[in-house]
């Protein structure tokens, strides 16, 4: 039975518009509604389609076990997400395979044949050979990778209706008249709608408990409220070497050495607590991918961070001083008092730029809170004051005699030594074992601080010191998670951190000799992700899909074997080009406005270049052009109205487009104020 015309490709068109999968759902649905018109086909043999098969299984496998590799263990709350996400790149893996038949000779193919685990013997094979038409089995796999991604609108159901309406029409009998058999459809697809919501419901409930019984099970997720410590535990501390994260800096520039995640304020009983955390929302930019903690401040640097939100969520890693997070399309940000800030958003791995200034800070000021210190504590805490001999000494020096107390007379260590019975974990710590990890550092400094009358509080993040010549950037392991003090010294909150610096190194020697592989693993994962995420960007997957595209058809006209079973005429060559030939800019847009009057100065764009790195080009041919510095918002805004399957609010698209205005307008000012678009000099007065 053949499908209807047009039909499997408005499944796949339906299949990339609820994934965004667009620069895989173009080129598919063209490949395969081709060969309703194309008259030519090919005769594979069945071990060709054998082989396609294979083919396709190989890249099934490959797809599951990049996926168990970058979600890192079964039991991580994000795991949850691995299914669906390879459930909704199932159409793209057995593509190979539905063309094959679709431009094949028959229009059914020998399951048996094509896979060998069917076929115990090859006699019964011949005599007994299973003919499927894979359109529709596909179809229904489109329907379904459709589904996995419907999780806030409810477009979902009205599209699998309509195309599964469709799709039962060509088969519907003749007997029966159309208006009964469409009365009927409504009926079923009442039904089921509300059968969906229902089942909907059920499935949020379970996920949510399914996500809850992983975290519980194994959670890598830092608490925003508090922090339980390992100190007063017995045994050896785990450390894994698995990089979680990776650290860029602009101009090979060091970047900060510490990368905090959370902060808290009162200890208690070997737990530190953040009281009256008050997270406030932070409100994005127009292009919901920039967001403002504090006014933009000048001598500000930047570096890049490629990190991993457990379960579409968590806590950022952040430089002290952050005051902007670009490149994070999250939906949803929060911070509070002490400089903590969460994030929610089904983004599984972003790689968002942070701009900070060390002499800013994103942390309230110190309260009583922050001077407060356990009543079991004091004894220790005052009998290791007065063997620091501090009487009298400025804030920075008392912070200096303690750093230094620590570092001559206290050792670094995993081993987890447990307390005395007759004394507090940091009682015995400070005045017997004198030995154990950042956690006690940390805590240790910070009460010290307090008694001493200095505000402290304690933060718990990263440490960012491996540079890896492989990639070219810093890396962070998980052993690399690190605690330390933040002291409120001379107007501000400063990190003091109290562990040995040596720490490092002795957590280095204890990593596996063969870390290589799976450094390199972990590298090439983070590289195809990174090829991935480029290609989902709206024009780079347009023209790099589009390009291998015609590379594929390039390759197949050349090879003499389909030249022999094709013969494109002339005309038909034509219309081939002029199908891949792509507008530079839709019509729908203001942009091609701006476009417009640059090409008018003679800055032209490259058929290759996306609007990005044109303008990127441009700003480090011709730096006097300051009007460009504005267009880079300008076309984030117009790939999310272009190519965001939500696109944008009507009022950000009229804010749009009075933004564009008021730039033709300046543009155009300065040209007739100058009297011409170049000056004598050749540089343009813009």
């Amino acid at each position: 039975m053949k499908m209807p015309v047009m039909l499997l490709g408005a499944t796949i068109f339906f299949w990339g518009w609820q994934t965004g999968m667009w620069f895989l759902a173009l080129p598919i649905a063209f490949i395969l509604e081709a060969a309703n018109w194309l008259p030519y086909r090919w005769d594979f043999s069945a071990s060709d389609l054998r082989r396609i098969a294979n083919f396709c299984l190989i890249i099934l496998c490959c797809l599951l076990a990049y996926l168990l590799v970058t979600n890192r263990s079964i039991f991580n709350n994000r795991s949850i997400y691995v299914i669906y996400i390879l459930l909704q790149w199932l159409p793209a893996v057995f593509f190979p395979l539905v063309a094959a038949q679709l431009y094949s000779v028959n229009e059914s193919l020998d399951i048996r044949m094509i896979f060998s685990w069917l076929n115990k013997g090859t006699k019964k094979a011949l005599l007994n050979p299973l003919m499927v038409n894979l359109t529709y089995p596909y179809f229904i796999c489109c329907v379904l990778s459709a589904s996995t991604s419907n999780s806030r609108e409810i477009s979902f159901y009205p599209g699998m209706f309509i195309l599964t309406a469709i799709a039962l029409q060509s088969v519907r009998s003749q007997r029966f008249s159309s208006i009964l058999w469409i009365g009927l459809m409504l009926i079923a697809g009442s039904i089921g709608f509300i059968g969906q919501m229902g089942l909907h419901q059920l499935h949020l409930v379970v996920e949510k408990q399914a996500i809850s019984w992983l975290s519980n099970m194994n959670s890598q997720q830092t608490d925003s409220l508090q922090k339980h410590t390992n100190i007063g535990e017995v045994g050896l501390l785990k450390q894994s070497n698995e990089i979680i994260f990776r650290v860029a800096s602009e101009a090979k520039q060091t970047p900060p050495r510490l990368l905090r995640e959370a902060t808290y304020n009162r200890y208690k009983s070997s737990t530190w607590i953040a009281l009256n955390p008050n997270f406030v929302p932070i409100q994005p930019q127009i292009n919901g991918t920039t967001w403002d903690l504090a006014d933009k401040l000048p001598n500000s640097s930047r570096i890049t961070i490629a990190a991993a939100l457990q379960g579409g969520g968590g806590l950022l890693k952040l430089p002290d001083g952050t005051f902007q997070i670009d490149a994070l399309p999250v939906s949803q940000m929060e911070k509070n008092q002490y400089g903590t800030v969460k994030v929610m958003g089904k983004v599984e791995r972003p790689v968002y730029k942070t701009y900070f200034n060390n002499n800013f800070s994103l942390d309230s000021p110190p309260t009583e809170d922050d001077l407060q210190i356990p009543k079991s504590e004091i004894v220790a805490l005052n009998t290791i004051i007065s063997q620091l001999n501090i009487q009298g000494k400025s804030q920075p020096e008392i912070l200096d005699r303690i750093e230094w107390f620590f570092l001559k007379n206290f050792v670094y260590s995993l081993k987890l030594a447990g307390q005395d019975n007759d004394a507090t974990p940091m009682s015995t710590f400070l005045l017997q074992s004198r030995t154990g990890h950042c956690e006690y550092f940390a805590t240790a400094a910070a009460l010290l601080l307090r008694k001493l009358g200095i505000p402290a509080r304690y933060a718990v993040g990263y440490s960012v010191h491996e540079f890896s010549s492989l990639e070219n950037q810093y890396i962070v392991r998980s052993r690399h998670a690190h605690a330390w003090t933040l002291a409120y010294v001379a107007g501000k909150w400063q990190a003091f951190d109290t562990t040995p610096s040596d720490w490092t190194s002795i957590e280095d020697s204890a990593a596996p000799q063969l870390a290589f592989i799976s450094d390199l693993w972990s590298l090439l994962s983070f590289k195809t992700w990174l090829w991935l995420r480029y290609l989902s960007d709206g024009d780079n997957g347009l023209k790099y899909g589009g390009g291998m595209l015609l590379a594929v058809i390039f390759f197949l006209t050349c090879n003499p074997k389909f030249k022999k079973n094709f013969r494109f005429s002339p005309k038909k060559r034509r219309w081939l080009k002029a199908i891949y030939k792509k507008d530079s800019l839709s019509p729908k847009s203001n942009f091609y406005l701006i476009e417009q009057a640059l090409n008018e100065l003679g800055l032209i764009r490259h058929s290759s270049e996306s609007f990005k790195n044109w303008i990127e080009r441009l700003k480090e041919e011709q730096p006097e052009l300051y009007l460009l510095d504005e267009l880079t918002l300008l076309i984030e805004i117009h790939y999310c109205d272009r190519f965001d399957p939500e696109g944008i609010q009507e009022a950000q698209k009229a804010e749009f487009k009075l933004a564009i205005k008021s730039w033709l307008n300046r543009y155009r000012t300065q040209a007739i104020a100058s009297n011409s678009l170049v000056n004598k000099s050749g540089k343009s007065t813009i």
